[in-house]
């Protein structure tokens, strides 16, 4: 079973992202806060991580930087979902190594698509 970390600070968000991809069957680890994340990331190995770029303390952007510099964490992919639609963010993220940018409100078969795709490599 493939394991997602699913990160975003907007419960009906998060709720609706985890409850969609357990019933795809993976299984889930939704974190609010980036503080948590690098907590469940100590923790154990995941297959994907989803993240928001706008969230409180340390953005999306900021934690994909920090965290692809970890040799722990590294080649672990990463699929942008947020509200943000500046293009420079965008290409930011992307720029880092974030695999995919998908734009909320999430349409859940553009989200799937994009999970298997990069789970598939």
């Amino acid at each position: 079973m493939k394991t997602i970390l699913a990160v975003d600070d907007q419960s009906e968000v998060l709720n609706m992202i985890v409850e969609l991809l357990i019933d795809e069957g993976y299984e889930v680890y939704p974190a609010r806060t980036t503080a948590r994340a690098f907590a469940l990331l100590h923790q154990m190995k995941f297959d994907l991580i989803l993240l928001d770029v706008l969230m409180p303390g340390m953005s999306g952007i900021e934690f994909l930087d920090y965290s692809k510099k970890q040799t722990w964490y590294e080649k672990t992919p990463v699929i942008f979902v947020s509200s943000e639609t500046d293009f420079k963010t965008i290409a930011q993220a992307i720029n880092l190594g974030a695999e995919s940018y998908i734009k909320k409100p999430v349409e859940k078969e553009v989200l799937l698509a994009k999970i298997n795709a990069v789970l598939s490599k």
